[in-house]
Formats: structure tokens, C-alpha cells, sequence
């Protein structure tokens, strides 16, 4: 029994490093035009469905009550909560389009599962000339198509759904300590 918990514990510390190695420079970048964004007075909007949803709603916290430190609020908004859950093609793009404006940054979490709403949603994105940040698994790169320079795409490698979680987890920490770091300096 402690063979297998210490091997899943080293399959995670492998695939933590290879994220890291792989996914730093991006992971810096999408927090550069986040906090550009949230300087200029813009919106995070941030949508992910099935597992992912919670690691959206996260980023949404993290990001509205703070993270590490005691500061202000950011405004930020998971699509999937403002459409109550309800995870038709249409709802979360429709949510977008509604609240959406400009220059506002739309992070999306996927896993596969809900694939068209996604693509809709990413579709209004740039439509309405916002930026957008994948975070994505590789064999989901295909999300992103023809985003062009307004798109980041924080690509967590070939990995389980459960580890994509994990890493996931670990990007938005990553993110967010970032983004506090640049708008209240160094803690």
C-alpha cells in the first residue's frame, strides 16, 4: 500500500516539474495581461464545464477575495455561475456576449467534455476583442483555432484528466500570486 501512494506522489511531482519547466513562460505572460487588464479597469471572466468547473470557480475566488494577501477585490466572473449551471451550447457564449466588453480577459478551463460551448464561448471572446487563456491539456490545443495574438495558451502536456486537474490547481496559484505580486509588489 505505501508503494502505491509514494509512486501516484512521484507521478505528481514529475508531472508538477514538467508543467513547470513547460509552462512557466506562459504562465507569466497570461498574468502580465491579466493585471494589465485589471489595471485598465477591465473584467475576468472565467468558464470551465464538468470537472473543470470548480478549478474555474476557484480562479474566480481567488481573484474576488484575494489569494496569499488581504487586498481588494478583483472583478472576475465564472460564466458557468451565471447561467445557474445550466451547460446548454449556448449558455455560457450568450452569458459572454451579454457581460462581455472589450479588452476584458476571458480565462477557459477545459477537459473535453462540453467541447462546442467551449468553442462558441471563445468565438464571442473574440469577437468582442477580448483576450483569451487556454489551459488546456495538448491533445486539446484545438480549442483555440484562430484567436490569434489576443490568445495564451497554457498547455499542461499529455496528462490524465486527474493530474490536467491537478495542474490546473496549480496554474491558477501560480496566476494569481503573479497578479498580486505586480499590482501590490513583493510579499
Amino acid at each position: 500500500m505505501d508503494q502505491v501512494v509514494f509512486q501516484h506522489l512521484q507521478n505528481h511531482i514529475e508531472a508538477t516539474m514538467t508543467m513547470g519547466e513547460n509552462c512557466a513562460p506562459k504562465i507569466a505572460e497570461a498574468a502580465e495581461n491579466i493585471t494589465q487588464a485589471l489595471l485598465a479597469g477591465h473584467k475576468i471572466y472565467s468558464c470551465g464545464t464538468g470537472e473543470k468547473a470548480p478549478v474555474s470557480q476557484l480562479l474566480v475566488q481567488y481573484l474576488t477575495a484575494g489569494f496569499e494577501i488581504e487586498r481588494p477585490g478583483f472583478p472576475a466572473i465564472d460564466l458557468l455561475s451565471l447561467i445557474n449551471g445550466t451547460n446548454h451550447t449556448d449558455g455560457l457564449s450568450n452569458a459572454l456576449h451579454i457581460h462581455g466588453n472589450n479588452s476584458d480577459v476571458l480565462v477557459v478551463f477545459s477537459a473535453q467534455d462540453n467541447y462546442d460551448a467551449l468553442v462558441k464561448t471563445v468565438e464571442t471572446a473574440v469577437e468582442k476583442g477580448m483576450m483569451v487563456v487556454s489551459i488546456a491539456a495538448s491533445i486539446e490545443s484545438l480549442l483555440m483555432p484562430a484567436t490569434g495574438s489576443n490568445h495564451i495558451e497554457i498547455n499542461c502536456g499529455e496528462s490524465s484528466s486527474k493530474a490536467s486537474a491537478a495542474m490546473n490547481f496549480l496554474i491558477i496559484q501560480c496566476l494569481c500570486t503573479l497578479i498580486d505580486s505586480k499590482i501590490f509588489g513583493e510579499n
